[in-house]
């Protein structure tokens, strides 16, 4: 609790040599990861979202998404990692995200520097209090060593308006059970002033683009996965598999078991 309400705080850190083919997840976390290739290759999936890393590569995972990553099974990988927690947590961790073209992924890290930080943090002596505040330290340094590498500017964050902040919200929290009031007060701006210039810029209202995006996702777990229709309502955010059905026929015409039937045809004619 007392990390929760800290402005940033470490929770944990992390190494792992994986061997072939060793996977974790899929998983839900309470606080915020980076990882750090170290050298090897694997595989992650953060959402619907798919990478293939490399040494030098770094991935980070915000709290709430579902995450599963994968060694190579020809030349697995080996990372460390840190998690973290705190109020502006959340913050950081986006200012990260947006500075990069590759969503939740950073390329070209001299990787072996933050290990080191990392192991420094393995090594620390001394009273409980005085390894909080020695791995808040190094937790400290870390960020500020990530945000000097992919050389963040500040003037860029600020210059980006409100609703391009709003849609990246919505983006990566959409499988999440999102008020517009809610959402708008965050930003500091009325629903109704939120609504129209969300519509002006991206031609649908925030709760249109949410639906849209909801209903594409829900288009591709039902193309490439055996998941149950009721699982993937309710993943994405949906009250019931009766209301899923019923936004889903709208937009594309059918139903969702008719959808992944057609789609199975389509696949197997392809084969």
């Amino acid at each position: 609790m007392y990390k929760a309400n800290s402005d940033l705080a470490l929770y944990s850190a992390g190494y792992e040599e994986c061997i072939p083919g060793y996977s974790y997840g899929p998983n839900i976390r309470s606080y915020h990861m980076i990882h750090f290739v170290l050298k090897g290759k694997g595989e992650v999936h953060i959402n619907e979202h798919i990478f293939h890393l490399n040494a030098g590569d770094a991935f980070l995972i915000p709290a709430g998404k579902v995450s599963y990553y994968e060694a190579s099974k020809e030349d697995p990988w080996c990372y460390t990692w840190i998690n973290f927690m705190g109020i502006n947590s959340q913050m950081y961790l986006y200012q990260l995200l947006t500075s990069n073209n590759d969503i939740y992924i950073i390329h070209g890290l001299d990787t072996m520097k933050y290990k080191n930080c990392i192991f420094d943090i393995f090594s620390i002596l001394g009273t409980p209090t005085s390894q909080y505040f020695q791995a808040n330290g190094i937790l400290y340094k870390i960020m500020a060593m990530l945000f000097q590498d992919i050389e963040f500017q500040e003037s860029s964050w600020d210059k980006n308006s409100v609703i391009d902040e709003v849609k990246f919200y919505l983006d990566i929290n959409y499988a999440e059970k999102i008020k517009l009031q809610d959402v708008a007060k965050a930003y500091g701006i009325h629903p109704n002033y939120l609504t129209r210039i969300f519509h002006e810029k991206y031609g649908a209202s925030p709760k249109q683009y949410l639906m849209n995006l909801k209903l594409k996702k829900a288009g591709r777990l039902l193309a490439t996965t055996k998941l149950n229709i009721s699982i993937i309502a309710s993943s994405l955010g949906f009250d019931d598999q009766l209301s899923f059905s019923k936004y889903f026929k709208k937009k594309f015409g059918v139903s969702p078991s008719e959808y992944r039937r057609q789609s199975t045809l389509f696949s197997n004619h392809l084969l």
